[in-house]
């Protein structure tokens, strides 16, 4: 597991920063409830929420209820601005698998010692996922310890399924950006193109309405549903979601397995 820890220790100041600024605003967007709560905040924000448009209720987890603990988790830690920071943050990741050795030449270096080349891609991905699974853990500690400080209780197991359940949808998202990694060779190019493709990923179902006409799309990411803030606010466990993110973070990661072993790059 030498190239696993290798590249553990070279992401490590990259992980931090990005774990450190997820989980202040999980912090922050956690605490934001009690104040959101006094009578006259609350009545105003419900005149306000019940007219935000449907694509911003949708990015935030649909009309979820925001005026409970579990609701406020699931609509505003679980779901919009931190799935997005989180997709972003796979996006540059996915590219450090391999492109940027590809990019700085020192690919051709790592390969000529006694390495397979899907032995490298395996361990890194490994550690991709590791790293993702960082970061869950840390957005867990953060809410469970900002409900604690503000005097009030939630399920831990809820939160921690809920969690779960994303964290399946960002390791689909990261094997499939690092299988379309590797059919690029510049860092630049790359970032952009899983940027961009993460964010496309991200808001399709935003914008993309259950009935309409291309709502076919909708199928084509694993961020389709917004499992974790149903699960929150109603408690029901979305089996058929999470095994179709797990199918999918699987499939992409030996598919990507698949291709570099074989591709010369």
């Amino acid at each position: 597991m030498v190239i696993f820890r290798h590249h553990m220790r070279r992401e490590a100041s990259a992980l931090i920063g990005w774990a450190v600024a997820v989980i202040a605003l999980v912090v922050l967007q956690t605490s934001l409830f009690s104040v959101l709560q006094t009578p006259a905040l609350a009545a105003g924000m419900t005149s306000v929420w019940h007219n935000l448009p449907p694509q911003f209720l949708q990015f935030v987890g649909g009309a979820l209820n925001v005026f409970s603990v579990s609701g406020w988790i699931g609509t505003i830690d679980l779901s919009g601005w931190i799935t997005l920071i989180v997709g972003i943050w796979v996006a540059l990741a996915s590219v450090s698998v391999v492109v940027r050795d590809v990019d700085q030449g020192t690919l051709e270096f790592l390969l000529a010692m006694p390495v397979r080349r899907g032995r490298l891609l395996w361990e890194r991905s490994l550690s991709l996922v590791l790293q993702l699974a960082l970061i869950y853990i840390g957005i867990f500690v953060a809410v469970v310890v900002a409900v604690a400080l503000m005097g009030r209780s939630v399920s831990d197991l809820r939160v921690a399924e809920a969690l779960g359940a994303l964290l399946l949808d960002q390791a689909a998202l990261a094997g499939t950006l690092v299988l379309i990694s590797l059919f690029l060779r510049d860092q630049t190019y790359a970032v952009l193109t899983t940027v961009t493709v993460a964010a496309v990923f991200i808001f399709i179902p935003v914008f993309v309405e259950a009935n309409a006409p291309l709502a076919f799309l909708r199928r084509l990411t694993p961020f389709d549903y917004d499992a974790a803030g149903s699960l929150m606010v109603h408690g029901t466990y979305p089996a058929g979601q999470v095994v179709v993110a797990a199918l999918w973070a699987a499939v992409a990661f030996l598919a990507a397995w698949a291709v570099f072993a074989r591709r010369e790059l």
